[in-house]
């Protein structure tokens, strides 16, 4: 863990609130990217940042230093998106809706493929096809596939975020791309 992050918590249980503000700031990008790709809804995924961080500030006295913060982080994020899953909350957007902005409207596409309009096409396709087979997956299959292949987490630190033995966490990512590649096979 960052010493400044150690400092800032420690600075945060000492009555100085403000400087919770920094945590926010480092770690805000992972916790939208991690709750983007769980939930596939950026209105969603802002508001499982939001409470990702009140909780994490409401339970800072119970943060474990001897771990890294943001690894604690992680598993806050995906505790408050296992439960929208279970209260069924959280709904599907497809990945070819436009990225709303305050000024206009942006639809992302392939930077090498941008004067390809049949190959753009085809690459939506299977971008949409794939984020539904992710989106199809068990949940405990897709919480490790999401944090191995898109958030780039080792599989330590996997283990760590869910409480799992590393082990586990092989096996359930290789039964994840298993089921993957079967409905994959089917759709593309």
């Amino acid at each position: 863990m960052l010493m400044n992050d150690l400092k800032i918590i420690e600075s945060c249980l000492l009555g100085n609130t403000q400087v919770f503000s920094r945590l926010i700031d480092n770690y805000k990008n992972m916790v939208y990217n991690l709750a983007y790709r769980m939930s596939n809804n950026s209105h969603e995924a802002e508001d499982i940042s939001q409470e990702a961080f009140l909780r994490a500030y409401q339970s800072l006295a119970r943060f474990n230093p001897s771990y890294k913060f943001s690894t604690w982080l992680y598993q806050i994020t995906l505790n408050i998106i296992r439960d929208r899953f279970k209260k069924k909350e959280l709904n599907y957007v497809s990945l070819d809706a436009p990225i709303e902005t305050d000024d206009s409207e942006f639809y992302p596409q392939p930077a090498n493929s941008i004067n390809n309009p049949e190959q753009i096409i085809a690459q939506k396709e299977d971008v949409q096809a794939i984020q539904q087979a992710i989106l199809s997956l068990p949940l405990k299959y897709r919480e490790v596939l999401v944090l191995r292949h898109l958030q780039d987490l080792s599989y330590i630190e996997i283990a760590n975020i869910l409480k799992i033995p590393s082990g586990t966490v092989k096996v359930r990512l290789y039964r994840a791309r298993e089921q993957l590649k079967k409905i994959l096979e089917n759709s593309i």
